[in-house]
């Protein structure tokens, strides 16, 4: 069983308890536990000897702690295996899993764009603008693009393959533009991507 319901984030720790049940009519020696998933760490064991109808509760526990990839996922599942030793034949083992559920899923995506000059003077100048993007959501975004509505903008760069919560990347894109006289004559311009 997990000893939670639920996690938030990356980091946080999922810890769980056992109980091992021998349901058999042997009396069972050396039991122990493993899990199947990389990153659960089973601690305790080995159970020295367990009667038919007995059950431990106590002896095991595991921790696991949370990843991106979990968050992402939207729960984390698990399946862990206990083991016994008959006193003749081949070991008997059961397998029970456990489903954590994780946040509510909350993409969110943040773009500051700067122009690299103040201003222009003429037709035929060079406009060139830097952008700064920061995934202000609790999931891995993917294949992030910028485009920008007016025709004549050239951005450059990307796509972003892979931007991880809370993190910015301000050196992917840059955009130019050729100022036009009706630019001149409107005395500023405004784009947005």
């Amino acid at each position: 069983d997990a000893d939670q319901a639920a996690y938030l984030a990356a980091g946080d720790v999922l810890t769980y308890s056992f109980t091992v049940t021998n349901t058999g009519n042997v009396t069972l020696t050396n039991v122990t536990i493993t899990d199947a998933v990389p990153g659960v760490t089973v601690s305790g064991g080995p159970i020295a000897s367990l009667a038919p109808g007995a059950s431990d509760a106590t002896t095991f526990t595991a921790s696991y702690t949370v990843t991106q990839a979990d968050v992402d996922a939207g729960s984390f599942t698990n399946t862990a295996t206990a083991t016994g030793t008959p006193p003749s034949g081949p070991d008997v083992s059961d397998s029970d899993d456990a489903t954590v559920n994780g946040p509510a899923a909350a993409p969110s995506i943040a773009l500051v764009k700067d122009a690299d000059q103040a201003a222009y003077l003429a037709a035929g100048d060079t406009l060139t603008y830097s952008f700064t993007v920061t995934n202000n959501g609790n999931v891995t975004l993917t294949n992030v693009t910028l485009t920008d509505a007016i025709p004549g903008v050239s951005i450059s760069g990307g796509p972003i393959a892979s931007l991880a919560p809370g993190a910015s990347d301000a050196t992917t894109f840059t955009a130019s533009y050729t100022v036009t006289q009706s630019d001149v004559d409107a005395g500023s311009f405004t784009n947005t991507a």
